[in-house]
């Protein structure tokens, strides 16, 4: 599923979170922490994440989730999440525009009450 990930999201995220970091928002404090531009709160992508899953499959619960992040996604940017179904768990694929691995992961599923 290809998503763009825009600042506005991204402001928006950071209000309700309350994770103002500038890295988040701010092209000068992102730059000098070493990245490009203002990079995707984690927690942000892995919500992302579950939330896309759950559309698709509303029966499912999930119950356990771990994403690795290995490199940054940078704000403004289109994302793609990839589930495939492993030994009973969804493994998460994330990978940027450019076909870079952001993250990666797995959601523990139960099955719902209908």
């Amino acid at each position: 599923m290809k998503r763009r990930i825009t600042a506005e999201a991204i402001r928006q995220y950071a209000y309700v979170s309350k994770d103002d970091s500038a890295i988040h928002l701010n092209a000068e404090a992102a730059a000098n922490s070493g990245f490009k531009r203002p990079i995707v709160h984690g927690m942000y992508m892995m919500g992302l994440a579950q939330s896309l899953y759950i559309s698709e499959h509303p029966q499912q619960w999930i119950t356990a989730y771990a994403l690795k992040f290995i490199n940054p996604l940078y704000v403004d940017s289109d994302v793609v999440f990839d589930f495939t179904e492993t030994n009973g768990d969804i493994c998460v694929t994330v990978t940027g525009e450019d076909g870079e691995l952001i993250a990666s992961g797995t959601l523990t599923l139960k099955e719902g009450l209908l």
